[in-house]
């Protein structure tokens, strides 16, 4: 049996923590590249704080593969 693993997709998932929301509420961004780097997230942190007027408190890079199986 042999196993043959493929990119299928990537997410971020921010975590934003501001005045409506102070325990932090998670924001899904799909179609992001597999080889997403720090710069890249840095970029669209600060992006999206600048446009929701929250700060982001953490991060999540969510890379999905499929398996193949033959």
């Amino acid at each position: 049996m042999s196993m043959v693993r493929k990119f299928k997709s990537a997410k971020v998932q921010l975590t934003l923590v501001g005045e409506q929301h102070p325990k932090g509420v998670a924001h899904l961004f799909n179609n992001v590249r597999e080889e997403v780097n720090e710069d890249q997230l840095a970029k669209l942190t600060q992006a999206i704080e600048s446009l929701t007027g929250e700060k982001c408190s953490g991060a999540n890079v969510i890379i999905t593969d499929h398996v193949a199986i033959s």
